[in-house]
């Protein structure tokens, strides 16, 4: 019995997009068609389509085509058991008991938050109140988790958000200016950490850095929240570099081939 049309569209769609995220490249239409086996109309329906609900961004010059963040909407009732929690956890745990700090693992649920899936808050210490728990939601460009990933997107995908966030039909408060947000984030992807002073608690400093895929995308960030007094020889010289360190292992544990971040550097990030 041959399958309803919407169920055999469905499954094209199904198919298209495990194709794109299965391979380390980005795939142009007659790539897709090819590969799908499908002919070049069918795949532009396909592709205008998910394109449209933002879960397909095509790139300007080439043409071709790359998943967005969207496509975590899919998984979070998975995300808690999936493969990117799973592996960062023990790394994680391992990282709060070195330093006694809060550890969080954060993915970006669209173009505007960020969503929190894991977090470990035991400390011997003062627990720093920040409202967060395992499924917060907070602002993409105002969290050192969203900046961090941020800036290590593609650029046509950064630009891509920085249009939306800039944009009309975005209502909540941008704390500066677009050119301000991209100076932030080349500082951040340059030294290889996000170091975020909240506006919205007052005295707390949270430190991120990226988890990369092994297309070495950013698929979600750590962070340890400290007081914002802490010293910077500390920061420096402990905080920093164990976090870097602790985000690189849960990258290559990802199957992430590179040679790492950037060394720690020697200033301390950004504020928003």
């Amino acid at each position: 019995m041959k399958a309803p049309p919407t169920l055999s569209t469905v499954g094209k769609a199904f198919r298209l997009l495990e194709l794109i995220a299965g391979s380390k490249s980005v795939y142009t239409l007659t790539e897709l068609a090819k590969n799908l086996n499908l002919s070049m109309g069918g795949v532009q329906r396909l592709t205008r389509t998910l394109t449209a609900l933002q879960y397909l961004h095509r790139e300007p010059k080439t043409k071709a085509l790359r998943l967005t963040p969207k496509i975590f909407l899919f998984g979070f009732a998975f995300l808690s058991q999936s493969e990117i929690r799973e592996v960062a956890l023990p790394y994680m745990r391992q990282l709060n008991e070195d330093l006694d700090e809060i550890v969080n693992l954060g993915v970006m649920l669209n173009e505007e938050e960020v969503l929190y899936i894991e977090r470990i808050d035991k400390t011997s210490g003062v627990k720093l109140t920040t409202n967060l728990r395992v499924g917060s939601r907070r602002p993409v460009h105002a969290n050192a988790i969203g900046k961090v990933i941020l800036a290590f997107l593609p650029e046509s995908e950064q630009g891509r958000i920085l249009d939306h966030l800039y944009s009309p039909d975005y209502s909540a408060s941008i704390f500066c200016s677009r050119e301000g947000l991209m100076k932030q984030l080349r500082t951040i992807r340059h030294h290889g950490y996000s170091a975020n002073k909240s506006d919205i608690f007052q005295d707390i400093l949270a430190l991120a850095v990226p988890v990369l895929n092994h297309q070495s995308l950013p698929v979600a960030g750590i962070n340890i929240v400290l007081p914002r007094m802490a010293p910077q020889k500390q920061i420096k010289e402990k905080y920093i570099p164990q976090l870097m360190k602790t985000g690189k292992n849960i990258s290559l544990a990802l199957g992430n081939m590179e040679k790492g971040l950037p060394a720690a550097g020697k200033k301390i990030a950004s504020r928003g």
